[in-house]
């Protein structure tokens, strides 16, 4: 190994180390926010169909003729999108500008 390189395999180990535990933690924070919202999510879904379940026909024929279902989809998917978005941006180790 070059002399000029030997000062510098310290520091490159502590930074990798860092970098490493640093990653480890972010990323476990990023799963357990996920999996608190998915948890949310499937409760929040079973709340809707139990809602529409119990509404008239009628009323719900109406409601599938607007669009409101699929605008309830649209919704959720957005929501979750938003949400993977903010436990993913966790993961930057990059300060924002």
């Amino acid at each position: 190994m070059p002399f000029f390189l030997a000062p510098l395999v310290p520091l490159l180990a502590t930074v990798l180390r860092i970098f490493v535990v640093r990653m480890i933690l972010v990323s476990g924070l990023s799963i357990v926010t996920y999996g608190g919202y998915l948890v949310a999510l499937s409760k929040f879904k079973e709340y809707v169909q139990n809602s529409l379940n119990n509404m008239p026909a009628d009323m719900f024929a109406l409601l599938q003729i607007g669009g409101f279902i699929e605008g309830i989809g649209y919704f959720l998917g957005a929501f979750t999108f938003w949400v993977g978005m903010k436990a993913t941006s966790k993961l930057a180790f990059m300060p924002k500008v």
